[in-house]
C-alpha cells in the first residue's frame, strides 16, 4: 500500500478578486470627492468676488484720454467700484476730501503713500473748467489702477476698521 495513494490533489486558493474595494480605499475615494467638490466651490466664489474687479480693469482701458470728462469718468469708475465692494459704508455721499481719505484709506500702507497726492490732484481736478487735454491723466490712471488692484476685494479686517471708524 502506498500512503500517498490516500492524498488529495493540491487545490489552489481562489484568487482574490479586486472588487469591492477594502474600506480604506472607500474612504480615500470619498476624500478626493469631497476635496474635489470644496475646490470647486472655492474657485467658483473666488472668480464671482474678483469679477467686478476684472471688469473695473476693463473698463479703465477703455476710458479715452481724449475725453473731456476722462476724469470725471475715472472718479465714477471708482465709485461704482467701491459701492459693489463697500455697500454699507455711505460712499454714494462721499465726495471731495472724504471721499480721497475714503480711498487711501482702504488700500495698504505703502500704496497710499505713492497715490495719496494724486487722489487728492485728482478731486481738485474734477471741479476746474474741463480744457482739451488733460496732461495728469496717465498718472490719474495709474493710480485708480493701483487702487483697484490693492484694494479690492477689502478682507475682512479691513470692512471691520472701515465700519468701526464710521460707527
Amino acid at each position: 500500500m502506498n500512503p500517498l495513494q490516500d492524498l488529495k490533489d493540491i487545490r489552489t486558493p481562489a484568487s482574490i478578486e479586486n472588487w469591492p474595494p477594502a474600506y480604506g480605499w472607500w474612504l480615500l475615494v470619498f476624500l478626493l470627492v469631497v476635496s474635489i467638490c470644496l475646490l470647486t466651490i472655492w474657485l467658483i466664489k473666488v472668480q464671482k468676488v474678483g469679477h467686478v474687479k476684472r471688469q473695473a480693469l476693463k473698463a479703465l482701458q477703455r476710458i479715452d484720454t481724449s475725453d473731456l470728462d476722462c476724469v470725471s469718468q475715472l472718479n465714477q469708475l471708482l465709485k461704482r467700484v467701491a459701492l459693489h465692494y463697500f455697500p454699507n459704508q455711505n460712499v454714494q455721499q462721499m465726495y471731495g476730501p472724504q471721499w480721497t481719505a475714503f480711498l487711501i484709506r482702504t488700500l495698504p500702507i505703502n500704496k497710499a503713500k505713492e497715490v495719496s497726492e494724486t487722489f487728492e490732484s485728482m478731486q481738485q481736478t474734477l471741479y476746474q473748467p474741463h480744457t482739451s487735454e488733460n496732461s495728469e491723466f496717465s498718472r490719474y490712471s495709474k493710480s485708480v489702477e493701483t487702487w483697484i488692484k490693492h484694494a479690492l476685494p477689502p478682507n475682512q479686517h479691513m470692512v471691520t476698521q472701515l465700519e468701526q471708524s464710521n460707527a
